[in-house]
């Protein structure tokens, strides 16, 4: 009988508990609030923000965060508990595209670097191979698996050097970088740059 008083008393608490996290939520505006909210509420809730842009994310769940407005929320409920997803910033950004091939110059003389690159320049630019052939071979990057290609990437990802040399170059041209003193690169830039919608949502997960 206890036992069952308990729980009559627990369920409307939990309820309210679970409903005030999601009202509460209507306050955060930015994610220096949802930074602080994840905060301050870690012993109710799991929380962390995520982002999704228009070309990389194109599973059903952010197709659906993406059609959201800012300040939309989508609710999933499981077995287990709930999950809570509010779009917190949402804004387009400039993009660019290339492709990489690493080379490391502390296992690397920089002598032999730059007689392998001179190799693969030529390879490339007279088209007896692919850029993404040699990058599998050659490169130390972690993109070399996937042949060098390093998607879209938000301005500002690289140093300034480093993205100002590609916005420089035409698309489809290929050339050698160096950021000193010990990271060497052929570059090939293989698209205009493209604004991209992007979008910062909090996910939060409530336990029952």
């Amino acid at each position: 009988m206890h036992k069952v008083l308990l729980l009559l008393f627990l369920i409307p608490a939990i309820l309210f508990a679970q409903k005030g996290i999601e009202t509460s939520l209507d306050s955060i505006q930015n994610t220096e609030d949802a930074k602080a909210f994840i905060k301050s509420n870690s012993k109710d809730i799991e929380g962390k923000l995520i982002t999704f842009n228009k070309e990389k994310h194109k599973s059903k769940l952010a197709t659906e965060l993406l059609n959201l407005s800012k300040g939309g929320k989508k609710v999933i409920k499981t077995e287990t508990g709930k999950t809570i997803y509010k779009v917190i910033d949402k804004k387009t950004t400039s993009h660019y595209r290339a492709s990489i091939m690493l080379f490391d110059g502390n296992k690397t003389p920089v002598q032999e670097i730059n007689s392998l690159r001179s190799y693969i320049l030529k390879g490339i630019r007279n088209g007896e191979h692919k850029f993404h052939n040699l990058a599998r071979v050659y490169s130390v990057h972690p993109t070399a698996k996937t042949g060098g290609d390093l998607g879209w990437v938000k301005k500002g990802t690289f140093s300034k050097r480093f993205e100002k040399a590609i916005a420089d170059k035409p698309v489809g041209y290929t050339f050698s970088f160096d950021e000193y003193p010990k990271r060497h690169y052929v570059l090939q830039k293989t698209e205009d740059d493209k604004t991209i919608e992007e979008i910062t949502v909090l996910k939060i997960v409530q336990k029952k």
